[in-house]
């Protein structure tokens, strides 16, 4: 069974984002209001797959296993990096 990479790829991105906006967020805001944290946080995700989206990466297709373990890898990083 094959699967696009559209799922799994933004599931893995908001994981991995999330972990390293955890993990360093004088990286990413300084002296902001959660508003803007959370505007730009969203934006990052967006931004990120715009351009997997530009260069026709999510249309990859990959056996559902693949999926999964890039939707776990998401996860885990997100809860071992905060």
């Amino acid at each position: 069974m094959y699967w696009k990479l559209r799922i799994p790829l933004l599931l893995g991105v908001i994981g991995v984002i999330s972990g390293l906006v955890q993990k360093f967020p004088n990286l990413f805001f300084v002296n902001t209001s959660y508003f803007i944290r959370s505007a730009v946080f969203i934006g990052l995700i967006g931004i990120i797959f715009t351009i997997l989206e530009k260069t026709n990466v999510n249309e990859k297709k990959v056996h559902f296993t693949i999926g999964i373990g890039i939707i776990l890898f998401g996860i885990i990083f997100d809860y071992l990096i905060a």
